[in-house]
């Protein structure tokens, strides 16, 4: 029996378990990008629509009887049954049932899988996998040598590392394992990075050069791609070497293959032809980066650079002091077009220290709620803006923000939330919205009736919703000043 990662598994693996192991994992399976992270959907067929959308309770339950004697793939359409409909009965028992009474089936490997993620160490997951490969020989191996691979990169033990990524062989996957755990590699070992890629970028040059005709049809084959996502990286690894020179040819060639639209790319060639004394250029990618609210503190530097040599005896904070200026006006006006005037539910969430506090305790003041997980990236990545929001405000008394973790995963998540912000000098309040154990809901989030995190509401002093925004994929000024407009225009209607 092939063993294979289906969409209801997916689901499953995704629900029962710490996500913090697996959330490298889960780039391999779906392209990833800086968007809202979806709450777990229930996935389905008509099996189980046909049970969900019954009338009858009668009917319901002697449908539900005969699953509960059935076989596996009757107990994994009431599982989901169960997940669709959380007051109809336990679905983390179920699950446990069917790992048990079928130990070599489907979920038990899932179960399997899903523990040797949560397993902290490289030679703790390396035991495990040789378990589990015994337990599941036929099952495809490549996401759990990843993983032993990734838990070995994060001890910073090379060799090991690169032992089992090397295992990785699966068209598609292995690139994107490779790539994670070179960029794990750059952190801390960069000749060993530089070798790793030098090499598939050189194997990935030659099938992009002599494409099998074979594989024509096949959507995992892409020899293109591979080759351009290796020469990218390569580009970057040179860039971190100092060799700007060197990494100015690999990264020009792979930016001109996408016309530009990478924005990493075009951030990194835009530095690389600063760096190269090649100032005109530079400043045209650059100038728009910073016009979009999206160069960071190195852009920054190099568009200053630019500039100065471009215009000889003029003033750069001046030039810096318009695009902001325009970038402000710009924003502010598409600000004025989202805003909305709703009443926000009456929600609960406890602070670190267990203290519950309510929409009413802010009245008066404008609040800014951020529902957030420490398993959520595109969450993380909008935290340094959030941090220059927070300390824009930090000294006016009726502006307030709420970070609030939801959606656990884990079954320490205040601690996880707390080691998070407290690792990477986050100085937000933190709340908590866990999950109700009757319910099994996170009443907070529900009640703003949340579909993906980040997910951020700003509050007026009367207690209405002004602003909703899910998601972050712009560049931190641009979120500040975004943010920045919300949170004054709420504070004017408060007033007004």
């Amino acid at each position: 029996m092939i063993i294979r990662i289906t969409k209801p598994t997916q689901y499953y693996l995704a629900k029962m378990y710490d996500m913090k192991k697996i959330l490298t994992v889960s780039l391999l399976i779906t392209a990833t990008c800086a968007v809202a992270q979806q709450a777990p959907q229930q996935r389905s067929n008509p099996r189980l629509d046909s049970l969900v959308n019954e009338k009858d309770p009668a009917v319901v339950q002697q449908r539900v009887a005969k699953l509960a004697s059935g076989n596996e793939e009757d107990l994994g359409v009431l599982l989901q049954y169960y997940n669709a409909k959380p007051d109809a009965g336990n679905a983390d028992s179920l699950f446990e049932a069917i790992v048990k009474q079928y130990p070599l089936g489907r979920f038990a490997a899932v179960d399997g899988m899903n523990k040797l993620f949560q397993a902290k160490g490289g030679k703790t997951q390396e035991d495990m996998y040789l378990a589990y490969r015994r337990q599941f020989p036929d099952a495809e191996m490549d996401m759990i040598r990843y993983s032993v691979a990734n838990a070995y990169v994060e001890e910073k033990n090379t060799k090991k590392a690169l032992e089992y990524v090397s295992q990785v062989k699966g068209a598609g996957f292995r690139n994107t394992a490779i790539t994670i755990i070179a960029g794990q590699l750059m952190m801390y070992d960069n000749k060993s990075a530089k070798a790793l890629v030098k090499t598939e970028l050189d194997n990935a040059r030659k099938l992009y050069e002599n494409p099998d005709p074979a594989r024509a049809g096949d959507r995992l084959y892409n020899p293109r791609n591979d080759y351009y996502r290796f020469l990218n990286l390569y580009g970057k690894i040179l860039m971190q070497d100092k060799d700007y020179a060197g990494a100015l040819k690999y990264i020009a060639e792979a930016y001109d293959s996408t016309g530009g639209k990478d924005e990493e790319m075009a951030r990194n060639y835009g530095l690389l032809l600063s760096r190269n004394g090649k100032y005109r250029e530079a400043f045209s990618i650059l100038d728009k980066f910073a016009r979009e609210g999206k160069a960071d503190a190195e852009m920054k530097k190099a568009l200053l650079l630019a500039y100065e040599q471009l215009n000889p005896g003029r003033e750069s904070s001046a030039y810096m002091a318009e695009v902001q200026q325009v970038l402000r006006e710009k924003i502010r006006e598409d600000v004025a077009k989202m805003l909305v005037d709703e009443a926000a539910p009456a929600f609960e969430v406890k602070d670190v220290n267990g203290k519950t506090v309510s929409l009413a305790d802010f009245k008066g003041k404008t609040i800014v709620l951020d529902f957030w997980a420490t398993w959520c990236g595109p969450c993380k990545k909008s935290f340094p803006a959030m941090q220059m929001a927070v300390n824009k405000y930090s000294k006016d008394p009726n502006v307030e923000f709420l970070f609030i973790h939801t959606w656990e995963r884990t079954a320490t998540p205040q601690q996880d939330a707390q080691d998070y912000l407290a690792e990477n000098k986050f100085t937000f309040d933190l709340y908590m919205d866990a999950k109700d154990p009757a319910t099994k809901k996170n009443n907070a989030v529900s009640m703003f009736g949340v579909r993906g995190i980040p997910a951020k509401f700003v509050i007026d002093g009367r207690g209405n919703i002004r602003f909703k925004v899910t998601g972050f994929t712009g560049g931190d000024d641009a979120a500040v000043e975004e943010l920045s407009a919300m949170i004054d225009m709420a504070a004017a209607n408060s007033k007004g």
